[in-house]
């Protein structure tokens, strides 16, 4: 199934979609055994020096990665993912010039939206609260925007004119005195 279209296996688009169904499967996993690389790395400091990069060597380098890891991890489930599932998009990871690469495709997930946590779903709220609410406050503020102009045109523009006319009756006075 490639876009909506039951596809032959041997079509170009249905191969290039398999390509990239693997390639995401590939970069997903190697994400899922670098994290236990690193957790075992934690427990085993002997490990680290055949398995790590001599920056993470030190304790703290290593605790500072997984600790930036795991906010991450914590901010794609808690955040992206059901921005993602309520926008019906699904990211696909692929290796591209030495690169990790994102594609996105559009598909239906409401099965997957359904299942969201109520946290989770409290991040969907607010979306769909915002997309509901945003033409009314964007009306709200152009017309708070509009009396602004209208206030400062009017009346500090009078003010000023007001002003100015004194300064000219002053300077008047003053010359037909001199």
């Amino acid at each position: 199934l490639v876009d909506g279209v039951l596809a032959p296996v041997d079509e170009p688009r249905a191969v290039l979609h398999l390509e990239r169904l693997l390639s995401n499967w590939l970069v997903r996993t190697a994400e899922a055994i670098s994290s236990d690389v690193l957790a075992c790395c934690a427990d085993w400091p002997e490990l680290r020096r055949y398995l790590l990069t001599e920056d993470l060597l030190a304790t703290r380098n290593l605790e500072r990665l997984r600790n930036q890891l795991n906010a991450q991890q914590r901010w794609g489930s808690w955040v992206e993912r059901p921005i993602a599932l309520y926008e019906s998009r699904r990211s696909l990871f692929s290796l591209q010039d030495g690169a990790i690469a994102t594609t996105s495709l559009t598909e239906p997930r409401d099965g997957e939206l359904r299942q969201l946590s109520w946290s989770q779903q409290l991040v969907t709220l607010a979306l769909e609260t915002r997309d509901a609410l945003a033409p009314q406050v964007h009306s709200l503020l152009k017309g708070l925007g509009d009396l602004l102009v209208v206030l400062l045109t009017q009346v500090v523009g009078r003010s000023i004119g007001l002003v100015g006319r004194g300064i000219r009756q002053g300077l008047g006075r003053s010359l037909s005195r001199g």
